[in-house]
């Protein structure tokens, strides 16, 4: 078997052994090296190269160009993470927050375009102040500022649902964030001032890599990039 610079062979220990472009983790002891117990795991060896059966050893990919399986749709040069505990890659999840209260119709879920660390410092920042304010959308940075629309009194006029239409239209926004409506909200309510800041992108070392290619459905196998 031919084996790269980039290789090394380790005994494989979990039950059943382990199937080539799988991710593996540290084993037990030096040398051994295991599925990993589920999503989200730490101690990425690299992927396999090769079939292999318990106790056998398998050659495994540590750093650069591999290929590893799909869990679901994973997009071109997404951050990667462990997907479950047969070893297959998901994309590092993308921050999100949520604005407005769903019995209100004005529940907004908004979520950063690209995954990882990175939206989480995204800020959705919803103003209503003033009297006959004209609704606008600016940003700075990674802070986006929706000035609500209002009336004469200073209440605000704009729904969720023409918020998030303006934000799919907006240049800048738009390639920052995206939205839905949260839970059953169906967007027919007012949105309120408040603040939302992004949360929950995946990050640090669960992350191993990123994706060379894109994956379109479960199962795809990828070319991915292991990084150190």
């Amino acid at each position: 078997m031919t084996m790269s610079v980039l290789d090394k062979a380790f005994k494989i220990t979990s039950a059943g052994g382990a199937g080539a472009n799988r991710i593996v983790v540290l084993g037990a002891a030096e040398g051994e090296c295991v599925l990993p117990a589920g999503a989200n795991a730490l101690g990425v060896l690299g992927a396999t190269t090769h079939s292999a059966a318990q106790h056998h050893h398998v050659s495994v990919r540590r750093l650069g160009v591999a290929s590893a399986i799909a869990a679901d749709a994973i997009a071109l040069g997404s951050p990667i993470c462990v997907a479950d505990n047969t070893g297959r890659i998901k994309a590092a999840a993308k921050a999100s927050a949520v604005s407005g209260v769903v019995g209100s119709n004005n529940a907004i879920r908004w979520t950063a375009l690209r995954p990882g660390i990175v939206g989480n410092n995204i800020i959705v920042d919803i103003v209503v102040s003033g009297n006959n304010t004209p609704f606008s959308i600016s940003v700075s940075g990674n802070i986006i500022t929706i000035n609500a629309a209002t009336d004469g009194s200073g209440n605000a006029v704009t729904t969720a649902a023409q918020a998030r239409a303006a934000i799919s239209e907006h240049t800048g926004a738009s390639k920052i964030i995206s939205s839905a409506n949260e839970g059953a909200s169906d967007g027919s309510g007012i949105i309120a001032d408040e603040t939302a800041a992004l949360s929950g992108g995946e990050h640090g070392e669960g992350v191993f890599g990123f994706a060379e290619q894109a994956a379109s459905a479960a199962g795809d196998i990828i070319n991915i990039f292991l990084t150190p």
